[in-house]
This record gives C-alpha cells, sequence and structure tokens, in this order.
C-alpha cells in the first residue's frame, strides 16, 4: 500500500464523499492527505522548479543560502560571539545575536542519530519525507482539461 499524499491518487473518492455529504469518509480522506503543502496537488506538476531560477531569484533580492542545521566548523567563532553577547548585554543582547546569526540546531548532520523519541513521534509523512520517498509525479496532458472543459460544457448546454 502507498501513502496517499496528493488527492489525485485517491481517484475523486475526496470528491464524492463531499457531494454526497459523507462526513466520515470526507474526513478520513483529508485525514490521509499530506499537510506539506508543496506537496499539494497544485503544486506538484510535472515540472519541477529548477536550480537555476532558485540561485537567479535569490542573488535577486540578495537573500543568502540557508545554513545547514548541523555544526560546521565556523561555528565555533559563531558559540563564542553569542558567549560574549550574553557576557556584555544579558539576555536580550543574545537573544538579538541569535537572530542575526543562528546558531546551528543539532551537533551532527545524520538522520539515523535521531533519538528514538522524536522517531516514533513524527507523523508517518514526516518520516517519509526524512527518507527521502517522493511519489512519481504524474503524466499531465494539458489538451486534457480542454476535453473536461468541453465535456462541462456540454452536460451545461443539455
Amino acid at each position: 500500500m502507498t501513502m496517499v499524499i496528493n488527492e489525485w491518487q485517491l481517484n475523486g473518492k475526496l470528491n464524492r464523499a463531499l457531494q454526497s455529504s459523507q462526513r466520515a469518509d470526507f474526513a478520513m480522506y483529508l485525514a490521509w492527505l499530506t499537510p506539506a503543502v508543496d506537496e499539494a496537488a497544485e503544486f506538484y506538476t510535472p515540472e519541477a522548479f529548477t536550480e537555476g531560477t532558485e540561485k537567479n531569484i535569490r542573488r535577486q533580492f540578495d537573500v543568502p543560502q540557508a545554513r545547514a542545521f548541523c555544526q560546521t566548523e565556523t561555528d565555533i567563532d559563531l558559540m563564542q560571539q553569542h558567549s560574549v553577547a550574553l557576557q556584555l548585554g544579558g539576555l536580550a543582547q543574545l537573544k538579538l545575536t541569535s537572530y542575526l546569526k543562528q546558531p546551528p540546531l543539532t551537533q551532527f548532520d545524520d538522520k539515523s542519530r535521531l533519538a528514538t523519541e522524536v522517531w516514533q513521534n513524527l507523523s508517518l509523512h514526516s518520516r517519509r519525507r526524512l527518507q527521502q520517498s517522493t511519489p512519481e509525479r504524474p503524466d499531465t496532458n494539458p489538451a486534457g482539461l480542454y476535453e473536461v472543459l468541453q465535456q462541462l460544457h456540454e452536460i451545461n448546454a443539455a
């Protein structure tokens, strides 16, 4: 059994449950879907967002690269700056410094080192994302939408 991520994987069951006022079925199907917005069917198109476009947008708006969650070699100096900020300015200065220069969140960048308690409290969708398993993208037919609209127009005209 595969994990349900998008509503297109339900083959219209969500829509039929809504139209026939089956609240329990609609709630169950809705609960199966992933809460991640970037995996919603609207954004899950066959054309992937290219790396070059992301770099161009970052350069255009002067946005720096996101920092790694794990500790790097340059973070030792950063932690010393945070220590000095705490000693000289107190908690308020430490908060300001940590907002401007974020400290690492973990010591190691290894997903297999997650504590068992943390892993067990993750949702199934979060576990799937950590394991990097994504569903296959559906083949889209741009002319298919036109055919559906024609069918709907014929139904309304009749």
